[in-house]
């Protein structure tokens, strides 16, 4: 089940390549708001504050009430969920970080010179002002530039990120669409066994963080606590300042679903490392 994760440049006609490799393939495109609203309901808050996070313009109470280490965690989670369902276009949200290292996915970046994407923002505005245009290409270019750095720490400009970067100034939609689709149904790219059991590994992992970051915060006598996952199996790593919290680490990630066992490599640290 094919599982394709873009990010596109504003103006570059990401959108409508999306739509036709979409179309092509019987793919579910993933729209902004599916993502926002279900990651508003985990992480309790407004959806217009996950908006402005994730675009820009976010308020600093927006910023210390969601924090981009938790929307991180949990964006992650709601990416890796739908890519397991196959058959998907995950459009922007990080999917090309969360999803590397997962063989059978495809992770495409859509771009075009900035006189290519005035162009383009003029028109969907009717306007003919350059400078606009312009002004609100670069503040979304910052905004995802921004967000993407915080939240997982990459530069989104990293060609190593994408299988296959497109230049819409050099290549027609309907080409740009043939190459991705191509990509896709490529041996390469094929789903195996393997490459299933790692995406099943990083959605274990992502749904276990999140449990053991919600029950281990700040004043709580755990730090550092990390999952990783291997063929179901997880390993948790970190300090405690007492065994009875290293237990009960072990029992929350044992009792997510699909975890068939838990190896605890937690230690017991007293004293003031235990809590930084």
């Amino acid at each position: 089940m094919p599982v394709i994760a873009m990010t596109r440049e504003m103006g570059s006609g990401g959108r409508e390549v999306a739509q036709r490799v979409a179309d092509k393939l019987g793919l579910t495109i993933v729209l902004h708001h599916m993502v926002e609203h279900d990651l508003a309901e985990h992480l309790e808050v407004r959806e217009s504050a996950v908006h402005h996070l994730l675009e820009g313009g976010a308020t600093l109470f927006d910023r210390l009430q969601i924090g981009s280490k938790r929307l991180a965690h949990y964006t992650a989670e709601e990416i890796l969920d739908l890519a397991n369902r196959g058959n998907v276009m995950i459009r922007g949200w990080g999917a090309c970080v969360v999803l590397r290292g997962v063989p059978h996915v495809v992770r495409v970046r859509v771009c075009a010179p900035m006189e290519v994407r005035e162009r383009a923002v003029m028109l969907r505005h009717g306007t003919e002002d350059r400078s606009a245009a312009r002004r609100e290409i670069e503040r979304n270019d910052a905004a995802h530039r921004i967000t993407l750095h915080s939240t997982y720490g990459v530069d989104r400009e990293d060609s190593a990120l994408y299988d296959l970067v497109l230049n819409t100034e050099r290549s027609s939609i309907e080409t740009c669409a043939k190459l991705v689709c191509d990509l896709v149904e490529s041996p390469e790219f094929g789903e195996t066994e393997t490459s299933r059991a790692i995406l099943n590994d990083k959605a274990l992992e992502a749904h276990v963080r999140i449990k053991l970051r919600e029950r281990f915060g700040l004043g709580t006598g755990v730090s550092g606590v990390e999952a990783t996952a291997d063929g179901g199996k997880i390993v948790l790593t970190g300090m405690a300042i007492h065994s009875t919290l290293v237990n009960d680490a072990s029992k929350l990630a044992g009792a997510v679903s699909g975890v068939r066992a838990v190896e605890n490599h937690m230690v017991v640290v007293r004293g003031p490392r235990a809590l930084t």
